[in-house]
């Protein structure tokens, strides 16, 4: 331990002792923020590059797809365009029965014509076929949820005391009861 002649020089030791402490523990603080950042920011720049990686593989993945359906859709659209050619040129030959109508006669336009309107008349009629399925199940599911709503009324109701008592009495009496029918049997008609 050390002895100090005068308590001045005592405080004025103590005094830098204190800053000297107080100094060194700044300078900890700081040289620690500065490691903790330098860790943060390598932490952040490794989440942001993996983030960076991930989003570009899913841009180049979105881009894959999109080229992909574009030439679907393009092959759809061509095949669309050369059916819809060869229906026409179908409907035409078949408005000129194969031949027996000139192309431009009065009979071959009617007859196209004719056909026009059958398809669209099939058309309207598988329509309303797929409407009316739709209502006919419909129908059926209302029905079957009617009939499991009237199986439990009817449970609820024959499992209640005053029904059981009410059908107890009714079978008790007799009187209340028809008589049982005796079928005999058919009898043969005489010769």
């Amino acid at each position: 331990m050390v002895n100090f002649e005068s308590v001045t020089a005592q405080y004025f030791v103590y005094g830098i002792l204190i800053a000297c402490g107080l100094i060194l523990l700044a300078l900890g603080i700081q040289v620690g923020r500065w490691v903790a950042g330098t860790r943060y920011r390598g932490e952040i720049q490794k989440q942001q590059s993996d983030l960076f990686t991930t989003q570009s593989g899913f841009k180049k993945l979105y881009e894959v797809e999109i080229d992909t359906l574009k030439k679907q859709v393009a092959a759809l659209v061509g095949e669309n365009d050369t059916l819809t050619k060869r229906a026409e040129d179908y409907r035409r030959k078949a408005a000129g029965f194969g031949g027996l109508f000139n192309a431009a006669s009065k009979k071959s336009d009617a007859m196209y014509a004719l056909l026009l309107e059958n398809e669209s008349l099939e058309e309207a009629l598988h329509k309303q076929n797929q409407k009316l399925t739709t209502e006919r199940t419909d129908a059926v599911q209302e029905s079957l949820r009617n009939i499991g709503y009237r199986r439990v009324l009817m449970s609820q109701l024959l499992n209640d005391n005053r029904i059981k008592e009410y059908v107890r009495e009714i079978m008790d009496d007799d009187g209340r009861l028809p008589a049982p029918e005796k079928n005999e049997p058919a009898k043969l008609p005489a010769r």
